[in-house]
């Protein structure tokens, strides 16, 4: 069962967020990608660049169409084969995980290698990040930190963020917590909801820093503004914690109410707990269960193992009714926030790179398409 040791344990999930970033590519949106598309209709021509992306996106959220991954990845590999860098990165994203194409992570990185070289500087970070991992070319931590540190030099704020992260894990260089630091608040001040995240990590959970909860608040907040998940996640369990930090009633709820619609399981098992416990709602079992059948829904085994007592103990305590009750209701709150438009590609990657999604709107690539770009 997670207990009140379990739960205040969880506030270091911050930490291994942290850790995360480096761990997996970045991604962006669709929203992004596809914004000023247009609407398709019928077929679209072969070459036709602006319907090529209506299509891919179309399919990958099935808009108007069966939703079709395979259909999907054909459509943005017509638009990466045109030399259109954010297709380029879509791709790779594709097949780094498998969605609609045959998991390749050589592939993956052929086509980060091929957005970077067309200009993407989300290419080109995430080629930094294939190195760092050694996922789809030789691990080489040293080439990954170049590369980031050229793309910071450039103030590329997600860069800024991950070379900040670079120095206080140790990764490529030396550990230098003050240089991470500093790269964080440039990355802040250039309203980076990554760099403030982290900012707000260092100052309420990171071994070694000052703590100071009302800055780290402060800093939490503006990441979540800005709908970066993590941050609201964060943000709700500082708020939660420290009940001390000015903040409005129901603060802490809406913000982990709202990272939860994000796809955050972590935030459906801390809304399972208080409401388990009665902390800051009246006490209701039911609810609790509920918040749970909804973490391990989208958390997957993991969420599962973590939640397998809590469950069981529930199930003793509620009416058979009741859990039928609790299970609907978790199935229609799942239904009504699919986060679809959200996670670029659904729930498929949503368990596999959760947090290092960038879950907020960003804006798309506005480099040209390299006119000699051929299918390879």
């Amino acid at each position: 069962m997670i207990t009140q040791r379990t739960f205040l344990r969880m506030s270091m999930c911050t930490l291994t967020m942290l850790s995360c970033l480096i761990a997996n590519p970045v991604r962006s949106q669709s929203n992004a990608l596809m914004a000023d598309i247009g609407d398709a209709s019928g077929k679209s021509p072969e070459g036709n660049l602006k319907h090529e992306l209506q299509l891919a996106g179309d399919y990958m959220m099935g808009r108007g169409v069966p939703r079709d991954l395979a259909q999907s990845a054909y459509w943005y590999r017509k638009a990466a084969d045109q030399g259109y860098p954010a297709a380029q990165v879509q791709l790779g994203y594709f097949y780094l995980a498998g969605v609609g194409v045959d998991r390749d992570e050589a592939q993956a990185a052929k086509w980060f290698e091929r957005a970077a070289a067309s200009g993407s500087q989300e290419g080109k970070l995430n080629v930094a990040v294939m190195y760092l991992r050694g996922s789809g070319i030789a691990q080489d931590p040293h080439m990954g930190l170049v590369l980031i540190q050229e793309l910071a030099d450039k103030k590329f704020p997600r860069a800024e963020d991950y070379l900040g992260i670079l120095y206080l894990l140790g990764v490529g260089t030396e550990k230098d917590s003050a240089k991470a630091e500093k790269w964080f608040e440039r990355a802040a001040s250039h309203q980076s909801p990554e760099g403030e995240y982290a900012i707000g990590t260092l100052y309420s959970v990171v071994a070694g820093h000052p703590h100071d909860f009302a800055k780290a608040v402060d800093y939490l907040r503006r990441s979540a503004d800005r709908g970066y998940v993590p941050g609201m996640h964060s943000l709700g369990l500082v708020l939660v914690n420290h009940p001390e930090v000015n903040q409005q009633p129901g603060e802490a709820l809406h913000w982990l109410q709202t990272a939860a619609e994000g796809g955050a399981y972590r935030s459906s098992v801390i809304l399972g707990i208080l409401a388990r416990d009665g902390r800051g709602v009246p006490k209701d079992e039911a609810a609790a269960y509920q918040w749970f059948t909804i973490a391990a829904k989208q958390g997957g085994a993991k969420a599962q193992k973590l939640l397998a007592n809590d469950l069981n103990a529930a199930r003793q305590v509620l009416t058979v009714d009741q859990q039928s009750e609790a299970e609907k209701g978790a199935e229609a709150w799942l239904a009504a926030h699919p986060h679809e438009d959200i996670y670029l590609h659904g729930n498929e990657l949503n368990l596999a790179y959760f947090p290092m999604s960038e879950v907020y709107a960003t804006g798309q690539d506005t480099q040209q398409p390299d006119k000699g770009a051929t299918r390879n």
